[in-house]
């Protein structure tokens, strides 16, 4: 039977909540939301003397902060041109660089410094074009982004691509060697304990229920009671609540559908994998996977449906992209397969900053595992007053739609485009 629970809950165990205590009446910074985000700034928080409660609707990192795919790595997805146009040359070489090179610094040393044993490897990364023309593109706009920063990264060309993945599928693609893989529920419960360890309070199946100023503080509701704080952090991302409206507003969650497969052997997963390496695809469709951390099966994401699709519809979608990436795979047995929600904005961009005299981290857009803990420790910083916070993600828009008042009712919509999308870039692919 499949596990409707990820993968990486086998290992770790699933996620689970601190035992409850009373809830205090008073706080200096209250977190909304236990996950990568929220527990990364708990801990930095709470090392600044602050005194901190954590409170999240689920099990602390119970959502996509331990779903994910359980790559890491740096990446942007809005365009370097886009990214000059709209915020200027300085403001885009710092986003590049935040996102590609010094979020994963950052994490690197958070493992090493709390001693996060997380199944971390740095395997490197390729990611498959989808189409032929995408080449020559993607040359030149890497060679573009590597006169701006100092990235490791090169092109691989189609006759050379099996020496990373044992598929037909792509036009070649791009080597990521600096990227890695890891055990997302393994990594968010070890920036838990070394939240704990700082002091702070952390508490789960405890939902702010509505938030509003008191005074120079904010009243926060829950159903255990009603608090104090002196500051807020909304560290919420893809399950933002309605209590939560303006964040709300500004984020599209979408949901992400993974699977992995019955044991393959560690021999045949490799034939399919070369140099263990985590893939990804230029498609819309954005299959991402993997080997499994023992390199016995294969942990296989992709963008099933842009809605919450019926589990019947899910797998079968996601056994037909397996199978057209590796064909001899077909029939294979699945032993889990489960979802998570991403926060997507509306530029692709992450953003840290205040609304309303709230502060808030979030907007990862498929990419947590490093920008998460990175950012969430920058909106600490920020909300100590130390210089340090400096981010250019605190320049980005975080701007709403008016067209999206908080539930999200054209995702479906969105489904069928990119449905047709998907059939027109599949006739052009030799284009």
């Amino acid at each position: 039977m499949t596990s409707s629970d990820p993968f990486w809950w086998d290992d770790a165990g699933a996620p689970a909540s601190p035992p409850q205590v009373p809830l205090p009446a008073e706080v200096d910074v209250l977190v909304v939301g236990a996950g990568l985000t929220g527990l990364s700034a708990a801990r930095a928080l709470a090392k600044g003397g602050k005194s901190v409660l954590v409170l999240d609707a689920l099990a602390p990192g119970e959502g996509a902060s331990s779903r994910n795919g359980g790559m890491i790595g740096g990446g942007h997805r809005l365009s370097i041109d886009a990214m000059e146009a709209q915020f200027g040359r300085d403001v885009a070489i710092g986003l590049l660089h935040e996102a590609h090179l010094e979020s994963s610094t950052f994490v690197k040393s958070l493992m090493a410094e709390e001693g996060i044993d997380c199944d971390f490897r740095e395997t490197g990364r390729f990611r498959g074009l989808w189409r032929a023309a995408e080449y020559e593109t993607t040359a030149r706009g890497l060679e573009r982004l590597q006169k701006l920063i100092p990235l490791e990264a090169e092109m691989l060309p189609k006759a050379r691509q099996h020496e990373e993945v044992a598929s037909d599928l792509y036009a070649g693609g791009v080597v990521y060697p600096r990227h890695g893989g890891l055990n997302p529920a393994k990594w968010v419960a070890g920036i838990l304990a070394a939240a704990l360890r700082a002091g702070a309070r952390v508490q789960g199946a405890t939902p702010v229920t509505a938030l509003r100023r008191d005074g120079s503080a904010h009243l926060a509701e829950t159903p255990r009671g009603a608090l104090r704080a002196g500051a807020v952090l909304v560290a919420t991302n893809g399950y933002t609540p309605s209590a939560l409206a303006a964040e709300k507003r500004r984020i599209v969650p979408i949901p992400s559908f993974i699977v992995a497969t019955e044991p393959l052997g560690a021999n045949r997963v490799r034939s399919l994998f070369p140099n263990g390496r985590m893939i990804v695809e230029s498609r819309d469709r954005h299959c991402y996977y993997r080997p499994s951390p023992d390199g016995t099966r294969i942990v296989f994401g992709a963008r099933a449906a842009m809605f919450e699709a019926p589990e019947r519809l899910a797998q079968a979608e996601l056994r037909g992209l397996l199978t057209q990436v590796f064909p001899d795979l077909r029939g294979v047995g699945l032993s889990h397969s489960w979802r998570g929600r991403t926060g997507f904005t509306f530029d692709s961009l992450p953003n840290v900053g205040q609304i309303d005299g709230v502060w808030h981290a979030m907007g990862y857009s498929g990419s947590g595992n490093a920008m998460a803990p990175y950012l969430g420790h920058k909106a600490a910083l920020q909300m100590l007053g130390d210089p340090g916070g400096e981010t250019a993600f605190s320049h980005t828009a975080f701007a709403p739609r008016w067209w999206h008042p908080g539930s999200p009712w054209f995702l479906p919509f969105a489904d069928v485009a990119f449905r047709l999308r998907d059939v027109w870039n599949n006739t052009r692919r030799h284009l």
